[in-house]
C-alpha cells in the first residue's frame, strides 16, 4: 500500500550498481533532497557519500551516477 503524503511531494527509492546512471527530470521549480543510504554517487558531477544529503534546486534534470553499488532515496517537493 502506498504511503499517503498530504503535500505536493514524492518519495522515490532505487538501487544502482557501480557505473550505472539514472536521470530524474523534476523541473526548475521543484526542490529535491537526495540521500544515498549506502554507497557513493555523483550528482551532476558532485560526489555524495553514503548518508550524506544533497539539497538540489534550480536544476531541470539531475544525473546520478553510482561510484559503487548504491541505495538511494529521493524526495521531490514543491
Amino acid at each position: 500500500m502506498p504511503l499517503a503524503i498530504r503535500a505536493d511531494a514524492r518519495v522515490l527509492a532505487t538501487t544502482l550498481k557501480a557505473g550505472e546512471s539514472a536521470e530524474y527530470e523534476a523541473g526548475k521549480t521543484r526542490n529535491l533532497y537526495l540521500v544515498p543510504a549506502a554507497g557513493s554517487i555523483e550528482v551532476n558531477g558532485v560526489r555524495v557519500n553514503a548518508r550524506d544529503g544533497a539539497a538540489i534546486s534550480d536544476e531541470a534534470k539531475v544525473k546520478i551516477t553510482a561510484l559503487e553499488d548504491s541505495e538511494l532515496v529521493l524526495v521531490d517537493a514543491a
